[in-house]
C-alpha cells in the first residue's frame, strides 16, 4: 500500500517538486487517510467536543 500511495502522490506533483515537497505531500496524504479511518471508526471528536476544545485555546 505504501508504495502505491507514494507513486500516486508523486504523480500529482510537478516535475520541479523538491524532496521536501514530496515528503510533505506524502505526510499530508497519510494524515488525511488516518483522519478518514478514525472518522469511520468513530474515533474523532464530535462537533460539541471540538467546540469545547477550541474554547480552551
Amino acid at each position: 500500500m505504501m508504495k502505491e500511495l507514494v507513486m500516486e502522490v508523486t504523480s500529482t506533483l510537478p516535475d520541479t517538486a523538491t524532496i521536501d515537497d514530496i515528503i510533505e505531500a506524502i505526510y499530508i496524504r497519510l494524515k488525511i487517510e488516518e483522519g478518514i479511518e478514525d472518522a469511520e471508526n468513530n474515533k474523532g471528536l464530535s462537533t460539541e467536543e471540538l467546540l469545547k476544545e477550541i474554547e480552551k485555546w
